[in-house]
């Protein structure tokens, strides 16, 4: 059933308010990531139920009775409650009529010309706001704690506009130990099974108000990468923030720079040239941070999320985060049209 588009969108009709509202309000009640809290407690109780039952087997040893169905039955009914959160809060999602599809944004293709337009109109943004945010010592964007309720007004602005998003938003959560998610390559990370949006605090700060719409966009259904990041574009660049303008912005102006980059070096250059040395300190922090997190670890979340990904339906894989171009692009076309 879940896999016939027309009732996956029944189910997100009717059925996601509830969860949001019900155990994504729980969690909300809490300042740090629940999730975060309940893996690190699920790692020590697996690491308790194993030693009692080999304890106990030892123990018994001889009786020819065997220790640990109770444990046994208590990992059974674990397992089970962590996959039903899993099909009703994520899953089944991801055969639901796409965002972009019920507002007939995406046009599939796009010429070079188009895309340049496109980068130029980002690069010129990115310039106007890149004096209007706050910044440390070194020149970096910073943002402060108050982002996290900025972020979640915007989305909810964003929902009032687009009912596929509608209804209300929790604070994305700063996971504490962040360096994992700095290691394993990843700026945040939804939750089904506590319905919250984490998010990486250790990254260069201009990733995180755009990594806190994505994320919160996961709430509502929205499971493709393409699809959530172009939410969080959206979301950005709908808003009336600088700090939230300048991330969706600057987020954009790398996936767009980078395929005009692969697609015409030479014009790529001509427009990156004209980025301002405030932008060009934040990207090269960037591109330093993740550098140094490489390694083993990274490759294998990697691979591990595009496979994960591809099994999900999202044929690109870990590429499909790139596919938000088409969508922006289409996004600004139509922009365009209707303005002009």
């Amino acid at each position: 059933m879940r896999a016939v588009p027309q009732f996956a969108n029944i189910y997100a009709a009717h059925l996601n308010a509830f969860w949001v509202n019900t155990l994504g309000r729980l969690s909300s009640l809490f300042g740090f990531s629940v999730v975060e809290f309940l893996i690190y407690l699920l790692i020590i109780l697996a690491v308790i139920l194993v030693v009692r039952v080999i304890r106990g087997n030892i123990i018994r040893l001889g009786n020819g009775k065997i220790y640990g169905k109770d444990e046994l039955l208590l990992a059974i009914v674990l397992a089970s409650v962590i996959f039903f959160l899993f099909e009703c809060n994520q899953d089944m999602y991801f055969y639901r009529t796409t965002f972009s599809k019920t507002y007939g944004i995406g046009q599939g293709s796009y010429t070079t010309d188009e895309l340049e337009t496109v980068c130029r109109m980002l690069a010129e943004n990115v310039n106007a706001l890149s004096t209007e945010v706050t910044r440390n010592e070194d020149g970096l964007m910073q943002c402060d704690a108050d982002i996290r309720n900025r972020t979640r007004l915007a989305m909810t602005a964003l929902g009032e506009k687009y009912p596929y998003l509608g209804g209300w938003f929790p604070k994305a959560k700063p996971v504490t130990v962040s360096e994992l998610l700095s290691y394993s390559n990843m700026t945040g990370i939804y939750s089904a099974y506590t319905i919250e949006a984490n998010y990486n605090t250790d990254m260069t700060p201009y990733n995180i108000p755009y990594t806190m719409c994505h994320e919160l966009s996961h709430l509502k259904g929205v499971m493709q990468e393409n699809q959530a990041n172009f939410c969080a574009y959206l979301a950005c660049t709908n808003a009336e923030d600088p700090d939230i303008l300048y991330s969706g912005y600057l987020m954009a102006w790398v996936y767009c720079g980078n395929e005009l980059y692969r697609r015409d070096y030479d014009r790529w250059k001509e427009i990156s040239g004209t980025l301002e040395h405030n932008c060009n300190i934040d990207l090269s922090d960037n591109n330093a941070f993740w550098a140094k997190h490489e390694g083993k670890v990274s490759e294998a979340t990697e691979s591990f999320n595009d496979s994960w990904l591809k099994a999900h339906g999202q044929t690109d894989g870990t590429l499909s985060y790139d596919k938000v171009v088409d969508l922006i692009i289409s996004y600004e076309s139509m922009k365009a049209v209707n303005t002009g």
